[in-house]
């Protein structure tokens, strides 16, 4: 049995910015009509394969055409179907190093090689030597998330525009799974100019729906065609899929939580600025990444305050979630302690 790169999950006790999910609970009004919605569902039926209903809500939203649109359990599982179809035994998935770590696991799943290009501490790099030396492997196919997940650094729409057109005739995926917090443009306003584009988007980060397990493909009509000719049926359940459009029919409180998790990122970002014993990655993303070469210490601390972050084992990388003002006060706390500690054992 050939070995496949298994993916961590998350802990689920204590306060958990550990997964970069959505603190707040969910408004009651959502919940109450995706409750009364289940009363009217067929659940002895299977699902609409088309996912018609799905797609035209999402579409509405994001000035799409649904033929466009591919959903799936997550955007895991739509990027699995990508690297599916592109890759098998041998050929190449050319990223970033670090980078989404599902990317390996569909890569080696599909008996796939998985080539990195290694980019700085704070997620940037030479845009220009990124493609030459991708060129270089002969990928099948090219995928990187933007922001960048762990470090929440994004490139700018003419960066991504010099990389897809570095890659010409090679499958382009820019997975934006945390694309709403960003400053940045999104990628899509590239796929009328570049047949090689493909978009992943998702509802866990920005609408905070990641028990549901809703993500997207976008692509040009043509490219989503065979992909959507050879995808598994009956991807989506009933269920999600009625709560997805639900939360779509009430985009605004979305973009109203997005709204306010960027301000409190800046927040942190702002009281962390001046920290001596840890550094942090200024980041576009829903969370925020740090190194410390004492960060032993720092997960000791923030274990006794039963708060869970996503811990780098082997490195002394971190990275934590935006959470409640409430939440991410008391990290702060933990963060001064953290700093004040050393000063004061000098």
């Amino acid at each position: 049995m050939k070995e496949i790169k298994a993916y961590e999950t998350a802990e689920q006790e204590g306060i958990l910015l550990n997964a970069n999910e959505r603190s707040e609970a969910l408004p009651e009004y959502y919940l109450r009509e995706v409750a009364d919605a289940v009363l009217s569902l067929t659940l002895n039926r299977y699902p609409d394969n088309s996912q018609r209903e799905l797609l035209q809500a999402y579409a509405a939203v994001n000035g799409l055409n649904e033929d466009m649109l591919l959903a799936g359990n997550g955007s895991d599982q739509v990027l699995g179907h990508l690297i599916g179809t592109f890759l098998g035994k041998g050929k190449i998935l050319y990223t970033y190093d670090p980078d989404f770590s599902m990317y390996d696991y569909f890569a080696s799943s599909y008996e796939g090689e998985v080539r990195k290009y290694t980019i700085n501490e704070d997620g940037s790099l030479d845009i220009e030597e990124f493609i030459r030396t991708g060129r270089e492997v002969k990928p099948s196919l090219v995928m990187f998330s933007n922001p960048n997940n762990p470090s929440g650094h994004c490139l700018s729409i003419s960066e991504i525009e010099r990389i897809i057109a570095g890659f010409t005739g090679i499958p382009v995926c820019v997975d934006e799974a945390y694309i709403e917090f960003a400053d940045e443009e999104s990628a899509v306003s590239l796929l009328d100019r570049y047949d090689n584009l493909y978009i992943s988007r998702t509802l866990s980060k920005g609408y905070g729906l990641a028990g549901i397990r809703i993500g997207f493909l976008i692509s040009r009509p043509e490219n989503m065609k065979p992909l959507k000719d050879n995808y598994v049926p009956y991807a989506l359940n009933v269920l999600s899929m009625k709560a997805a459009v639900i939360a779509l029919k009430h985009h605004a409180e979305a973009e109203a939580f997005i709204e306010r998790t960027r301000e409190e990122r800046r927040r942190m970002q702002k009281a962390l600025a001046d920290s001596k014993r840890a550094r942090y990655i200024l980041s576009q993303a829903n969370f925020i990444y740090g190194y410390s070469s004492e960060k032993e210490r720092l997960m000791e601390l923030l274990d006794n305050a039963s708060i869970v972050i996503r811990d780098y084992e082997g490195s002394d990388t971190f990275r934590i979630s935006v959470g409640t003002a409430k939440e991410n006060d008391r990290v702060l706390e933990v963060l001064k302690q953290f700093e004040e500690e050393k000063t004061c054992g000098q």
